[in-house]
């Protein structure tokens, strides 16, 4: 009796071992495979194997932990149910040809640290789930089609370290509450059509390196006390600031 319970216990720790992900999970990759046109990425998936063996994906404790598929001739749409993924960290798939909206279900991925979905053709606004989403600390989404103004109230990215929507067709303001983003080290908003006064406070960012404002149509002071910040890049011609706070800014 002993031997045989030695047997069940081993075999059901060899079933945990080689659980995999969820089929639920396997179905999202599944499905971006299929709504990606995976067939003809330029390296593919063989379905026919486990997905711990497919090109790009990275799973750590039965879980989806990365996405990274960039430069990879995606075309199609992101499915909706990339958001069951509910272990991804990181999802990179910079440069490819992706049309259509980002899903607002990648906002109910607690976890989600990376989104990278710079250099496609992407269209539409950024969802406010995203926008909302506390974990997040990189967002990638220059080079698209998005349009739209962004949501006044950006104070749930409370970890957000970078901020990229340059050349794109965002407008309206610079939301007030983007100074509320402590962690903010880099903000390249440049080649849209943001309009109004750049929010006050922006200088209270302390750990802002990177400032990429140029070619809006900002307008009224330019805040000076951003050279206090001892920026590593700071750019914000073309737009219409007065030109005595411009001057300053230069240190004319």
């Amino acid at each position: 009796m002993k031997n045989f319970t030695l047997i069940i216990l081993a075999l059901f720790c060899s079933s945990i071992l080689v659980a995999g992900i969820s089929p639920k999970e396997k179905q999202a990759l599944v499905d971006l495979y299929n709504s990606t046109n995976g067939n003809e990425w330029t390296s593919s998936w063989d379905l026919s194997q486990t997905p711990e063996n497919w090109m790009g994906v990275t799973i750590i404790s039965d879980k989806v932990f990365a996405i990274s598929l960039k430069d990879n001739n995606l075309t199609g749409t992101l499915p909706a149910s990339i958001g069951n993924l509910t272990g991804l960290k990181i999802l990179n798939l910079h440069k490819n040809n992706l049309e259509g909206t980002i899903p607002a279900s990648l906002g109910s991925i607690k976890g989600l640290k990376t989104i990278n979905l710079s250099l496609n053709k992407l269209e539409g606004n950024i969802p406010n789930e995203i926008l909302a989403m506390g974990s997040l600390e990189y967002l990638d989404l220059f080079f698209n089609n998005l349009s739209g103004e962004l949501q006044s109230d950006l104070s749930g990215l409370k970890n957000l370290k970078r901020l990229s929507l340059a050349n794109n067709d965002f407008r309206g303001q610079l939301p007030a509450a983007i100074v509320s983003l402590e962690k903010l080290t880099d903000l390249q908003i440049s080649s849209n059509n943001f309009s109004g006064k750049l929010p006050k406070g922006l200088s209270s960012l302390a750990q802002l390196k990177k400032l990429n404002l140029f070619d809006n149509n900002f307008t009224g002071e330019f805040p000076t006390q951003l050279n206090a910040l001892n920026l590593d890049e700071l750019t914000y011609n073309n737009n219409n600031f007065t030109e005595t706070a411009t001057l300053l800014a230069a240190g004319e």
